[in-house]
């Protein structure tokens, strides 16, 4: 969790109110790397907090089985339905705004320059706290028994293109605070 929001926990023995602008968190690590499962961990240990969880690969899911293209694979994911994609994930993020206290935008987000573009549309929203949990790259051994282990695996390829897009944390860190 955010910096400043575990130490008004510590501070005050409860959660600061967020309810003018929740706080969004930008998961950043490759494919198998811990994000969605992270997240939902943080749904579990901060019950009190209405905490709603957003991934990209859960919209295409929903839209690939919804087709009745049988169940959702990478080989078989149409990328002509990525626009889509992107507009109900901002329909998505637009309702959870108004309706909880932080948001966790659990995708890779390794592209700094697509993440600034979702930082500054977020600010549109009126979204002023945003945070980073910054997810190291591991072996890639290790990526791929993971992944392996995934409902949806992306493929041994796509993790190390991962790892190769993967920047320091800083990079990310400059985006969101608007450096």
């Amino acid at each position: 969790m955010n910096t400043a929001v575990t130490m008004g926990l510590a501070a005050t023995g409860r959660m600061p109110d967020l309810k003018t602008s929740p706080l969004v968190i930008f998961t950043v690590g490759t494919a198998a790397s811990g994000k969605s499962t992270w997240a939902r961990s943080m749904q579990s240990r901060y019950r009190g907090l209405r905490i709603a969880i957003i991934e990209r690969d859960g919209i295409r899911v929903s839209l690939h089985e919804g087709k009745s293209e049988g169940v959702f694979s990478w080989p078989a994911w149409n990328p002509a339905l990525e626009g889509k994609v992107q507009r109900l994930w901002e329909q998505q993020v637009r309702g959870a705004i108004g309706t909880h206290d932080v948001l966790v935008l659990a995708d890779t987000h390794l592209d700094v320059a697509d993440l600034a573009k979702k930082a500054q549309w977020l600010r549109d929203q009126g979204v002023t706290e945003m945070s980073v949990h910054y997810f190291p790259a591991l072996p890639l051994m290790e990526l791929i028994r993971r992944d392996r282990g995934r409902g949806h695996p992306v493929g041994g390829e796509v993790l190390r293109e991962h790892i190769k897009k993967l920047e320091p944390e800083d990079r990310y860190w400059e985006v969101v605070e608007g450096l």
